[in-house]
């Protein structure tokens, strides 16, 4: 039954892609223009720098490490934190209780589906698209696999920060505050607006504590081929890392499923 609602959803997914089609055109046009901005911006900048090098990053490692912030958003994206939200404010949670399949994979579901939709209509073209108009050097068939595996994981981490901010409806008539400052501190302190290397050595050490830059910030390391991540050892610590993390969150959002639930069903729901 699970395959079969996977494959659908999928079916699904795809059926959407084409019903907004325009603006999906429009995304791959969009997205080669960012491109070529970062170009030119970065261009200047070395240039006016006078140098081949900032913070350990060249010129192309740079350009394409604003391409990689894409990329792993093209591998992530999901509205989990939405739809559960909606779920328990609107009061439809209570008819997913009855269905026969669990919530929480209902959800992974369909945002695994989702995503590899975009990954094959968005990511495969964009890659392909940025490669003709700037090539990556740095970028190798094995690097690119590696990058693809530890984009699973973040897939995987994300939607459980999604599925916990989600969760936060049971306590909160809004979450959407909630839901924006999760996602701010996630870009700057997780690297996905610039690398966490350009920041003072004590909010390095902050970044340490918190699982974002697991998100963004490792994942592009990986795709650029960085000497620090290119070992086979190295990568195996990164996606060990993300391995502990995803547990603990699976562990916290069913522990707290369990006791929002019992709440929320006490009360009539």
């Amino acid at each position: 039954m699970r395959v079969m609602f996977f494959l659908k959803a999928v079916q699904t997914n795809i059926k959407q892609f084409m019903q907004y089609r325009n603006s999906f055109l429009i995304s791959i046009a969009i997205h080669p223009f960012i491109l070529l901005v970062n170009i030119f911006l970065y261009r200047s900048i070395f240039a006016h720098n006078g140098t081949e090098e900032i913070k350990g990053y060249t010129l192309s490692e740079m350009i394409w490490y604003t391409a990689g912030i894409t990329f792993v958003w093209i591998f992530i994206w999901n509205f989990a934190e939405r739809r559960i939200s909606d779920y328990i404010v609107t009061g439809d949670l209570s008819i997913h209780l009855l269905k026969p399949i669990n919530i929480f994979w209902f959800e992974l579901y369909s945002a695994v589906a989702l995503r590899i939709t975009g990954i094959l209509l968005e990511f495969v073209p964009d890659l392909i698209i940025y490669s003709l108009i700037y090539p990556p050097d740095f970028l190798t068939a094995l690097s690119l696999l590696k990058f693809v595996v530890v984009c699973i994981m973040s897939f995987c981490l994300f939607f459980l920060i999604n599925y916990l901010i989600g969760m936060t409806a049971f306590a909160l008539k809004s979450n959407s505050g909630l839901n924006e400052f999760v996602y701010i501190s996630m870009n700057l302190l997780g690297g996905g607006l610039i690398p966490l290397d350009f920041y003072p050595a004590w909010l390095q050490r902050v970044c340490d504590f918190l699982p974002f830059k697991y998100i963004f910030y490792y994942p592009i390391q990986v795709f650029l081929n960085k000497d620090s991540v290119s070992s086979w050892g190295s990568w195996g610590e990164i996606v060990l890392a993300q391995l502990a993390w995803i547990i603990g969150g699976f562990v916290l959002c069913h522990l707290l499923w369990k006791v929002a639930i019992r709440k929320f069903c006490a009360v009539g729901g």
